[in-house]
């Protein structure tokens, strides 16, 4: 198998994340790729120039880092990644789901930072901050933060929280937290979840 991936990317580190986490690391090709530039070895597999992109050993190729999280989750028989019993299963799903959003509107920010100063949206960066900010706000009160668990959804949720600071540093969302408990829950469970070896292991340079 190979995975198609850029270092920098949170959709692709989430995927990266899953395979070290179920340890198919050896099973695994790993192929970094400048998908900017629509390089034509990685188009011919993936006409949308996209990572993340897994090509199973059959040639199938997966694209969409939550749709190749539940093609791994099938590759091993005692694999955490997903619940297999509801209503487990549709929480971790639903989770994974926001947290994707999540990422998403970081990754606008960041693009759009990237344009001309004169040629920026400045009302559709506020737009994704202030969703930042009320997704933030709703996985603090709201999310059931295990750390006997990392399951799609919370792997989803520490590479979101990860690519903020990467990305999104002056947010300061840490700060920004509303404390609804005598201590933030969301910062606490990150600096957990951060330095797991998978975490580790697939951070940005």
């Amino acid at each position: 198998m190979r995975l198609f991936f850029n270092q920098t990317s949170p959709y692709a580190r989430k995927v990266r994340v899953a395979i070290h986490e179920l340890g198919l690391s050896d099973a695994i090709q790993f192929v970094e790729v400048a998908p900017w530039l629509e390089p034509r070895d990685f188009t011919d597999i993936n006409p949308l120039s996209k990572v993340p992109a897994l090509v199973l050993a059959n040639g199938t190729l997966v694209t969409e880092s939550d749709t190749i999280g539940q093609a791994l989750h099938g590759l091993t028989v005692d694999s955490q990644l997903i619940p297999k019993e509801e209503p487990a299963r549709h929480l971790c799903l639903g989770r994974a789901a926001l947290c994707q959003g999540l990422k998403d509107a970081t990754f606008i920010c960041a693009i759009e930072g990237r344009r001309p100063l004169e040629l920026r949206w400045a009302d559709w960066v506020a737009r994704q901050e202030r969703a930042i900010t009320r997704t933030l706000s709703s996985i603090e009160a709201r999310f059931d933060l295990d750390d006997r668990r990392f399951d799609l959804g919370d792997i989803g949720l520490a590479c979101a929280l990860d690519y903020i600071d990467f990305r999104a540093g002056h947010l300061s969302w840490r700060s920004e937290r509303p404390r609804l408990a005598e201590r933030p829950r969301l910062a606490d469970w990150f600096e957990r979840a951060r330095v797991r070896s998978s975490m580790i292991a697939t951070r940005p340079c």
